[in-house]
């Protein structure tokens, strides 16, 4: 009889999905995708929210969370974005995923996120559905369809993501 741990059950498992690329590296929500709706996200008032209300338009949605670094350097080039395109009607979304609303907040005001929406998921509820591969991700959204996924945030982004919100414009 052969004896093998959970453990390396388990790795082996995981290495064998990867191999066949099915490994979490890539985002549940996937370019071509439809967009999930928000399940538990709310403004910073409080108030539930959903993304179906911004369906006619272009919306740049990212989440992040107050211990992600990148996110604190991604909210302020995302908020010089979302004040260059506010004419054109594309939609800023950060979605924040601290437990505690008020970190999250703290944040977002720190960052910088003024023309941005800034909204909460501190059960992480709508992050779950997305299962973004990294923090931040961003997707790019345009008629309810996801046409743009990108995890992480470094420099150049800002000139890739610019390309894609003018080409879904």
């Amino acid at each position: 009889k052969v004896h093998m741990s959970a453990k390396l059950v388990s790795s082996l498992v995981v290495a064998g999905l990867m191999v066949l690329g099915l490994g979490t590296a890539d985002a549940k929500v996937r370019k071509g995708d439809r967009a999930v709706d928000f399940v538990s996200v709310t403004d910073a008032s409080g108030k539930k929210v959903s993304l179906k209300k911004y369906k006619k338009q272009v919306v740049v949605l990212t989440f992040g969370a107050s211990w992600c670094k990148p996110c604190g350097k991604e909210l302020p080039a995302y908020e010089k974005l979302a004040k260059a395109y506010k004419k054109k009607g594309v939609v800023f979304i950060a979605v924040n995923i601290d437990t505690k609303v008020a970190k999250g907040k703290a944040f977002m005001k720190k960052a910088g996120v003024d023309t941005m929406l800034d909204f909460y998921d501190p059960k992480s509820s709508t992050v779950e559905s997305y299962d973004p591969p990294s923090m931040p991700s961003t997707f790019v959204i345009k008629k309810g369809i996801v046409k743009h996924v990108h995890a992480g945030f470094r420099g150049g982004d800002v000139d890739k993501l610019k390309q894609v919100i003018d080409k879904n414009l």
